[in-house]
């Protein structure tokens, strides 16, 4: 389940990262459409880095456990 929660964390700064860049930057294009679609995936992102990091931390190993 750790495992599982870091590939979210990447997937989620992944998904985040791409929709605040390519975001802006169609904004800036005047391309409004695309523009609304990369930055709608930016709360996503943030829910599935969120999500991932507390998985990670939930089920990582800890001191006691051992």
């Amino acid at each position: 389940m750790n495992r599982f929660g870091n590939y979210m964390l990447i997937v989620g700064l992944f998904i985040t990262i791409v929709g605040l860049i390519f975001g802006f930057g169609f904004m800036f294009a005047d391309k409004d459409e695309l523009a609304k679609f990369f930055l709608m995936a930016v709360p996503l992102g943030f829910l599935v880095t969120f999500a991932g990091l507390s998985t990670t931390v939930l089920f990582s190993s800890r001191d006691s456990d051992q």
